[in-house]
């Protein structure tokens, strides 16, 4: 049975609706509240009618190409919607609040222990009734639904929907606000859209008493979460420590494993191998195979990490099976942000010496990222393609992902895909052999790179700069690159682009 979640808000021209039979008029109105389908059973509840002559009553609605009888006759749908949406901007709305609550409760008569596909509806109907407590009730449950069933924006609508209820109620319901704002910025950081998720973090905290220092804790570490998507790191550790001070008070394992993942993720972006090590060998000492055995398997992508940015071919080889590892225990339990990070973390361990295989990683980490709704990470499943593309010679396809990367990442607060972004420009110019284009492009990356400060990113823009000024045919400023990545620690080299790199110096006699 399908059902219609929102208010019609069609203004096509109307059916003449006005000159229809007082009980005509009555039926419909119940069933334009109802939606574009609706239940018999449900109707006949609701409208208090005997049955015979609520289905004489639709059988005249349907004669007159009103309604339409869906297959088994136990349910009906409006010919046209713009029929509906006439009829349901006829009533009034204290006509319309009573409607929908006494369709709410036809549902809850008739479905007990509702099914999920009806859990919505039902939160919706108590919604637009103003029945906050079972509204309160029907949303949340069908947020839990949403986020089950990795649907971040549609899991919003019913937790603002709560959010609202929860406003109306008498009383002091601070804690449970503040579960609701926490759980909207979740859904908001599924979706990549961590200023936002920020802001709903920041929201909760104020409600939260001091005393309950697990949901403090908790909180400190997705506003941890949110500020190293955005790059701030300093910012990220303090959370942690923060986090770590409480949650050691209360023993709360699982809490202390996400606070060192967390630390261990610092040390990625700043390819402090060590430290990123020592954090996730910590995080593992936290879990319990037996319970936690969804955390583990996200703990992999961090071991294949931290081993991606050795130079030894073997830690190179550990960590293609890390990520391999990571998606195979993430596969059956369908968590698609996860999935999408290990391809996509998978695709740049391969590289170049494996372009073709690596994209085919890139397109399943976008596929995940689409069916998460994960915007983030659509950007950086799009912008890693720019240089495999390139290296197999397809320019065309290239600009295009980079272009489409641009337009998703510039509307969320993600400095360093950014970043990528106008690196992948410089190449793309470079392929042209447009050098002072390409030149243009590298600097604008090296600002954006210098603000974040990371040495591997920093890195990358210099021996992209050598090796353009090295094909332009400027030996001094090639050579000073190389000096400024030596300065940085030539560690730092990303091993996928070692032996290139020391091809570059043999050439520039370094």
């Amino acid at each position: 049975m399908a059902h219609n979640t929102e208010v019609p808000t069609s203004t096509d021209a109307p059916t003449p609706l006005a000159r229809l039979p007082e009980l005509e008029k009555r039926v419909l109105s119940y069933a334009a509240a109802m939606g574009k389908e609706f239940d018999f059973s449900v109707l006949a509840l609701a409208t208090e009618m005997a049955e015979e002559p609520l289905a004489e009553s639709l059988e005249r609605l349907v004669h007159m190409g009103i309604l339409k009888e869906l297959k088994g006759g136990d349910s009906y749908t409006f010919d046209r919607m713009e029929t509906l949406a006439q009829a349901y901007r006829d009533i009034s709305s204290s006509r319309l609040r009573v409607m929908h609550k006494k369709i709410a409760e036809a549902y809850e008569k008739l479905f007990p222990d509702p099914v999920p596909d009806l859990v919505p509806e039902m939160g919706r109907h108590f919604y637009l009734g103003r029945v906050h407590d079972k509204s309160l009730l029907y949303n949340r449950y069908a947020a839990t639904i949403a986020m089950n069933a990795f649907s971040p924006d549609v899991a919003i609508r019913y937790l603002e929907r709560a959010r609202e209820d929860l406003a109306a109620m008498p009383g002091d319901h601070k804690l449970e606000e503040a579960d609701i704002l926490k759980d909207i910025g979740e859904q908001y950081s599924v979706m990549g859209e961590d200023t936002k998720a920020d802001e709903f973090y920041a929201e909760s905290l104020k409600k939260v008493p001091e005393g309950d220092v697990t949901l403090r804790a908790l909180l400190l570490l997705s506003r941890a979460d949110a500020a190293r998507e955005m790059d701030n790191l300093e910012r990220t550790i303090q959370y942690c420590e923060e986090a770590i001070k409480f949650l050691e008070k209360v023993g709360h394992r699982k809490g202390l494993a996400m606070a060192h993942r967390s630390l261990g993720r610092v040390a990625f972006k700043r390819g402090d191998v060590e430290v990123g090590k020592r954090e996730i060998e910590t995080t593992l000492g936290y879990l319990d195979p037996k319970t936690d055995a969804k955390e583990i398997a996200r703990l992999y992508i961090e071991f294949g990490n931290v081993h991606s940015i050795m130079p030894d071919p073997v830690a190179q080889e550990k960590a293609l099976d890390y990520y391999r590892k990571a998606i195979r225990a993430l596969e059956p339990i369908n968590d698609y942000h996860e999935l999408g990070r290990a391809h996509n973390n998978l695709a740049i361990a391969m590289g170049t010496a494996h372009a073709h295989e690596a994209l085919v990683e890139l397109r399943k980490a976008l596929e995940f990222a689409v069916k998460g709704k994960d915007r983030r990470f659509q950007g950086w499943a799009l912008f890693n393609t720019v240089y495999l593309l390139l290296y197999i010679g397809d320019q065309k396809q290239a600009a295009e992902n980079n272009e489409q990367a641009h337009e998703i990442l510039s509307k969320l607060n993600d400095p360093m895909a950014l970043e990528q972004v106008a690196l992948n420009d410089g190449m793309l110019a470079q392929a042209k052999k447009s050098y002072e284009d390409s030149e243009r492009a590298y600097l604008g990356a090296m600002k954006k790179a210098e603000k974040l400060g990371y040495p591997p990113v920093l890195v990358e823009v210099h021996y992209y700069l050598a090796t353009m000024y090295s094909e332009w045919g400027k030996k001094e400023e090639a050579v000073k690159e190389i000096t400024k990545i030596k300065e940085l620690g030539e560690s730092h080299v990303s091993p996928a682009s070692l032996s290139d790199y020391e091809k570059l110096k043999q050439k520039l006699d370094i």
